[in-house]
């Protein structure tokens, strides 16, 4: 191959090696994708799903053993092994104790509860 053959069919091999990103470029990407991959809050639930949920509920805060609570938390689902403390009926929330710490859920972000 010649000289100008070579020139030619190089393609992009002059832009090849100076590939490279800022870290602000860098950092909105990785947002864009993590935003791309988030999941809606689920809808509202039906009167089944909230009678299941609401005697699941009271019968793990009357008999005190541990629960599998799936809930929404910022774009994803995540699930949690705990205990149910209190039941905020005013407010609509419950409160989960784990083993190092305590937290308040709302009712609404509260997907699934199953005993473990």
């Amino acid at each position: 191959m010649g000289k100008e053959e070579w020139y030619i069919h190089r393609g992009n091999l002059l832009w090849e090696g100076s590939r490279m990103m800022l870290p602000e470029h860098k950092q909105a990407w990785i947002e864009l994708q993590r935003r791309e991959e988030d999941v809606p809050l689920h809808g509202e639930l039906d009167d089944d799903e909230w009678r299941e949920l609401g005697a699941t509920i009271m019968d793990a805060l009357n008999h005190t053993y541990e629960v599998t609570v799936t809930y929404w938390d910022h774009g994803r689902y995540r699930q949690k092994i705990g205990t149910i403390d209190k039941l905020d009926e005013w407010n609509k929330r419950i409160k989960i104790a784990f083993p190092d710490r305590c937290e308040w859920l709302p009712l609404r972000i509260i997907k699934h509860v199953s005993p473990v």
